[in-house]
């Protein structure tokens, strides 16, 4: 995977990204409590004009390490992009209703 920073050095915290089947996948750990983390993944699409637009966004499972909640939502996002291209979340798009079963 190629990976991007959308935020240059002058912002904390930097949110790391990574290309995935042509789009662009991202990962962070909301805190709940102490030393629990849910995970939560970004998908994204290039727009007009070097854009990016933000096409889902996927809540999943608690962790007890940041790192750990973050790995999970990079797998969230491939799931979805894998499925997406599988045609079944397309369909249900163009049907317009959006079916989140991945996660926790």
């Amino acid at each position: 995977m190629k990976e991007w920073s959308f935020l240059n050095g002058n912002f904390i915290p930097a949110l790391t990204a990574y290309e995935y089947r042509g789009y662009i996948i991202s990962a962070w750990a909301r805190p709940e409590f102490t030393n629990v983390y849910t995970s939560v993944g970004n998908v994204y699409e290039h727009g007009q004009s070097k854009s990016i637009i933000q096409i889902q966004r996927i809540e999943g499972d608690c962790f007890e390490t940041k790192e750990q909640a973050e790995q999970y939502g990079l797998e969230l996002c491939k799931k979805w992009i894998d499925k997406l291209h599988s045609g079944e979340e397309e369909k249900d798009r163009r049907n317009g209703r959006m079916v989140h079963s991945l996660g926790g």
